[in-house]
């Protein structure tokens, strides 16, 4: 079983820490300004530990570790534009530096540039095996395609190599809940609160919310589906390009919920667990569209979930404010939850049809007349679905695969890219864009875009643009717009976990 649910019922971001160059290689020259910026970082201190490496940079601008400190200085923040910058300038002076190919590997993770990070991840390993950033980044790449077992043994490598990497064992634990190892996933996480996390306080404090719940579901079996080798067949009612579906929560209902590859999990109304008086067993911060970006949530158990015929027993959840969407929904199913089937979201036909997935991957879909069809392989990261779509013929970008998102739209930075900021005249748009985190009302509009998944493609004569920044951050990879029903669902849409694919015909 390759379905990540568990895990990722929550998403925590894991930022580039990876700081693989504390201390300067054999051949570097001792320097005291890298000395002192290692210090000032062991104490938490960011600012002062960037400003001690900019100033010996401007003396020895020529220094590749302290470059690659920088650059992983950087990363921690989250700015991986000047990451990459600093480590491209170290890749000039020394392009075959292991510790050097393996940051330029993980900026380029952040970039969203998979590939090309698995290709520095390699090298660096040909020319030095005993590089744990590097296993760890190649255990960050088989996660996004749910192959825990490949990501497990490079994971397991790094924390071999460098057993005192806090990330390698808050991975190991994504890994271990891809694989549906409760145990050794909350070992692992046991294991990275041991030490004591000076970043990201916001990260530490999900991870021990996330400890909590998951100890709580050691009793019994998480997720169980009750025949999972059967076919299911659920209709559906659309609405402006999404699908809503009924369900039984724990035997009352029916309750409506939205049906969204864009959930890190199913959730719950906060009125309807009140409703069903379901309690809380840790609270915790999600990133999401809308709002800033971010939002409370409880983590809790629905003991029983019920869509038609199908029942999912022990099912993790969590809350949203369903002030936005009242009189709408009561909740959102997310698609991850039934990831142990193909499941087929059949949009002209009002319905979704689960099947046990079959051995190997489905022939691709064949064209007939004038029919598009295609197939696109995806990754996932923090249980969000994420698909290369290219923008007015260009080299693709990440998109977030959204079934519950009504229009497709670009990141602001993806629309500054193509020349429109907030200052850009007639670009700001008076529309309130409703997400999970709340109302955004900076939005833009950028004009004549077309995008395209493979062989599909839509010309839009204005798209709009919201900020993604966080949901980036969160994942640590740049996701450049939302791919949403507009673009889709007309078709019928196919959703294999287990092979990655989204084929849509």
């Amino acid at each position: 079983m390759k379905n990540n649910r568990i895990l990722s019922f929550l998403p925590l971001s894991v930022p580039a820490l990876l700081l693989i160059t504390l201390f300067p290689a054999a051949h570097d020259k001792p320097n005291t300004g890298l000395s002192e910026a290692e210090t000032f970082f062991l104490q938490g201190d960011l600012s002062e530990a960037k400003r001690v490496l900019q100033d010996s940079l401007r003396k020895q601008p020529n220094f590749v570790a302290a470059l690659d400190l920088l650059a992983n200085l950087y990363l921690l923040e989250d700015n991986f534009e000047a990451a990459t910058q600093e480590i491209r300038r170290a890749m000039k002076l020394a392009p075959n530096n292991p510790k050097g190919l393996a940051t330029y590997g993980h900026c380029l993770f952040r970039e969203g540039d998979f590939k090309l990070a698995e290709i520095q991840f390699r090298k660096c390993l040909q020319l030095d095996p005993k590089q744990a950033a590097a296993y760890l980044g190649l255990g960050r790449l088989h996660l996004t395609k749910l192959r825990p077992e490949e990501g497990l043994e490079a994971l397991q490598q790094a924390i071999r190599l460098d057993p005192n990497q806090e990330d390698n064992y808050f991975l190991a634990s994504e890994a271990y809940g891809t694989a549906k190892n409760l145990s050794m996933q909350i070992q692992s996480l046991e294991k990275y609160l041991a030490f004591k996390p000076k970043f990201h306080a916001e990260r530490v404090q999900n991870a021990e919310a996330l400890l909590t719940f998951f100890r709580s579901l050691e009793k019994g079996p998480v997720a169980k589906i009750n025949h999972p080798a059967r076919r299911y067949e659920i209709p559906v009612q659309p609405f402006y390009g999404l699908m809503l579906v009924e369900a039984h929560v724990n035997g009352d209902g029916p309750y409506r919920f939205l049906v969204d590859s864009g959930a890190t999990s199913t959730v719950l109304s906060n009125a309807l667990l009140e409703h069903l008086k379901i309690a809380p067993i840790a609270r915790a911060v999600v990133k999401c569209v809308g709002g800033t970006g971010k939002t409370a949530t409880q983590l809790c158990k629905a003991a029983r979930f019920q869509m038609g015929a199908l029942e999912i027993e022990n099912l993790p959840v969590a809350s949203f404010d369903n002030e936005i969407f009242a009189g709408l929904i009561d909740g959102v199913l997310s698609t991850a939850d039934l990831g142990d089937f193909l499941v087929i979201l059949d949009y002209p036909d009002r319905k979704i049809l689960l099947t046990p997935r079959p051995s190997s991957e489905p022939p691709a879909p064949a064209q007939s007349g004038n029919t598009p069809s295609t197939r696109s392989e995806f990754r996932i990261l923090g249980n969000l679905m994420l698909v290369p779509v290219s923008i007015n013929h260009q080299a693709p970008k990440n998109f977030l695969f959204d079934t519950g998102a009504v229009t497709s739209t670009l990141s602001k930075r993806q629309a500054a890219l193509l020349g429109v900021h907030e200052n850009t005249p007639n670009s700001v748009v008076d529309l309130q864009f409703a997400g999970a985190c709340g109302v955004t009302q900076s939005v833009l509009s950028v004009s004549t875009v077309d995008l395209g998944l493979h062989g599909l493609k839509r010309d839009y004569a204005q798209i709009l643009a919201v900020e993604l920044k966080e949901i980036s951050k969160e994942i640590q990879t740049e996701v450049s717009g939302i791919l949403g029903g507009d673009f889709f669902s007309k078709y019928k849409v196919t959703l294999d976990y287990h092979n990655t694919t989204v084929t849509i015909e």
